[in-house]
This record gives C-alpha cells, sequence and structure tokens, in this order.
C-alpha cells in the first residue's frame, strides 16, 4: 500500500525523493515522471539515483511541487488505496474526453488534472 509522502516540501533534496516515491507509487516510469518535469532521460536517471536535486526556481522544481501536491490529493481522496488511485489516473473520464494519465503525460496537463482533481470532489473522484 502506498503511504502518504512525509513533508514533502521541506526541502529540494526531500521534494526530489518524493517525487520519485510519487512516480513509482503511482505505477509511472521514469520516463513519464521525466515528461511531467520536463526533464531529459539522463537528468531523470540523477534524480532517481539521487545524484541530482531539483533547482528551486526552474519549471521542473515548480511541475514537481504540483505533481507531489496531485499525489497528495489523489492519495487523500482514494484513502490511500493504490489500485483505486491508479485506476482513476489511468482511467477514461467523460468530463475531460481522455485519461488523467495521457493528459499530464501526453499533453502536458498536470495543472489541469490537479484542478479537475481537487474541484470535483470525492463522488466524482471514485467513479
Amino acid at each position: 500500500m502506498p503511504h502518504r509522502l512525509t513533508d514533502p516540501f521541506s526541502s529540494p533534496r526531500k521534494l526530489s525523493q518524493s517525487v520519485v516515491q510519487a512516480g513509482e507509487m503511482l505505477g509511472l516510469v521514469r520516463a513519464e515522471v521525466a515528461r511531467i518535469l520536463g526533464f531529459k532521460c539522463e537528468n531523470i536517471s540523477a534524480l532517481y539515483d539521487g545524484r541530482l536535486v531539483l533547482e528551486e526556481g526552474t519549471t521542473a522544481y515548480e511541475q514537481a511541487v504540483l505533481f507531489v501536491r496531485f499525489y497528495q490529493a489523489l492519495y487523500d481522496w482514494m484513502d490511500g488505496d493504490e489500485p483505486k488511485m491508479i485506476h482513476w489516473l489511468r482511467g477514461q473520464k467523460r468530463e475531460l474526453d481522455n485519461s488523467p494519465f495521457y493528459l499530464m503525460i501526453d499533453e502536458g496537463q498536470l495543472e489541469q488534472i490537479y484542478d479537475y482533481l481537487i474541484s470535483s470532489g470525492s463522488e466524482s473522484i471514485s467513479q
């Protein structure tokens, strides 16, 4: 069962580690997390290996904060139920005309998916 990330915004290193954990707990491969952050493959490998720490003020850092917030919100809505979280992420949503997964990874719409998640309420989220 995935866990709620502890104090993910306390430092750039902690945020970097939290991004890796959230990606793994949502079943994302490194290349998918790289696309969310706007990273190249060599950068994402360094992030996963702990050789790279996200830098405040960069687009990747901002995307990382949003991604961790998205993970935390989804975790809360689904009471930490990993299969439900992954199903929601990959499932087709009528209101979005696609799955949140594809919109985040292929269309760069993490912020819109986060807003949708927050504004939809628990009844819509569990569908």
